[in-house]
């Protein structure tokens, strides 16, 4: 587990690096709002054109040589973001740089479909809620720390000297998990990607559970979108904190995030996956709603870090039942289109919350519509059958 986790460690955190740097590149060679945000985008649509596919390559070949691969081909996007810098300048490099920052983003899509579905093939069943708590804690601190120890270490360093590190952080990686298992799994004749994509939505869509829980997950990332999206012009230009001075407001959300994380496998022992789930995710929206009444920014990121260690426990509880109820040849396909019903929601959300700040100049309406959007996929949750037999099984009592 201690590889796994130390892997997954390096190559996020030199993602995230990377994914901090290109736009300060990409700005300072064009200086364009709309080329920054450019960035942006190519840094999330892999995760909606690339994850589904990902997902049927997991279930193909061996995880483990096709993590390896993934550290390999980032090592060498690396190289040639540095080569580039050196070869070309202006609108030329931005393209360069956007296309690479694609590539790169390609490769963080690929990888969380194939890394999720190895983990249950190599760990003890029973470990897994461990696992996933760590993974997710270890999210989250990324999350948070990576554009502020960023922005530190290029007061001291140059952005050159941080690719070399982030190419130094993916080579780490390459021993740890070289030095993990290759299960021995037995799998199933190939025919076709796209018939074998068709299997997982099938299988998703006949199952019940995951198929609430997809749509559920649709309703909680549009409305943890619509918020979250925003969360930098809410305290900037509602309450009126200073840009130097947001990152504290965001610490503090990142350690409800983290403390989820933990929390997780501890509610886990008490609680059964489906409730868990439902119940969490209805109290982040409740949450979200109690955020309307917020009238000073600490109290915004204090409601809001308790939210967020809501959705850290819904998280792992996922994850967890996801692996333990998905068989192993399906699991990695499972993945992908669970991830990619969940990502299609964030787009609009993140776009029908900022024309809502520009025409209300309130937050209200955002954490409102966020609150209400998370309420909604709760409701729905709860007409899974694994949170029906529970409630059976109360009244029956």
């Amino acid at each position: 587990m201690i590889k796994l986790v130390l892997s997954y460690i390096a190559t996020t955190s030199c993602s995230w690096t990377l994914a901090f740097l290109i736009p300060l590149y990409v700005l300072e060679l064009t200086g364009s709002a709309s080329w920054t945000a450019m960035s942006y985008f190519t840094a999330m649509a892999p995760f909606i054109l690339v994850t589904p596919f990902a997902g049927v390559w997991s279930d193909r070949y061996s995880k483990r040589r096709f993590l390896l691969a993934g550290d390999c081909v980032s090592i060498m996007i690396t190289a040639v973001i540095c080569l580039s810098l050196q070869i070309w300048t202006g609108t030329t490099l931005a393209v360069v740089l956007l296309l690479l920052n694609f590539a790169l983003a390609s490769v963080g899509a690929t990888h969380h479909p194939v890394f999720q579905s190895y983990a249950p093939e190599i760990l003890e069943a029973e470990s897994l809620k461990r696992f996933n708590a760590f993974i997710n804690a270890a999210d989250n601190l990324i999350r948070v720390l990576a554009p502020v120890l960023v922005a530190a270490m290029l007061a001291f360093t140059s952005k050159e000297m941080l690719l070399l590190a982030c190419g130094i952080g993916f080579l780490l990686s390459l021993p740890l998990i070289y030095r993990s298992k290759e299960p021995q799994t037995v799998r199933s004749g190939r025919t076709g990607i796209l018939r074998e994509l068709a299997d997982g939505l099938r299988y998703v869509l006949s199952d019940a559970n995951l198929s609430t829980f997809s749509l559920l997950f649709f309703c909680v990332n549009f409305g943890l979108a619509l918020i979250g999206a925003n969360l930098v012009f809410i305290f900037s230009s509602i309450y009126g904190v200073a840009q130097e001075d947001i990152g504290l407001y965001y610490g503090v959300i990142g350690v409800g995030a983290v403390s989820g994380s933990f929390l997780a496998p501890h509610l886990m022992n008490r609680f059964e996956d489906a409730s868990l789930i439902v119940c969490c995710c209805a109290l982040a929206g409740l949450l979200a709603l109690l955020a309307c009444l917020a009238e000073t920014p600490l109290a915004m990121s204090v409601i809001w870090a308790l939210s967020t260690t809501c959705q850290s426990v819904v998280v792992v509880t996922f994850f967890t039942f996801r692996q333990r109820v998905v068989p192993s040849g399906l699991l990695g396909r499972t993945i992908g289109v669970t991830r990619l019903i969940s990502y299609l929601a964030i787009p609009a959300a993140s776009l029908l919350g900022g024309l809502l700040l520009d025409r209300h100049h309130s937050a209200v309406a955002v954490l409102a519509g966020g609150g209400g959007a998370i309420l909604l996929g709760s409701l729905i949750a709860m007409r899974s059958p694994a949170f029906q037999k529970r409630m059976l099984r109360q009244r029956g009592s």
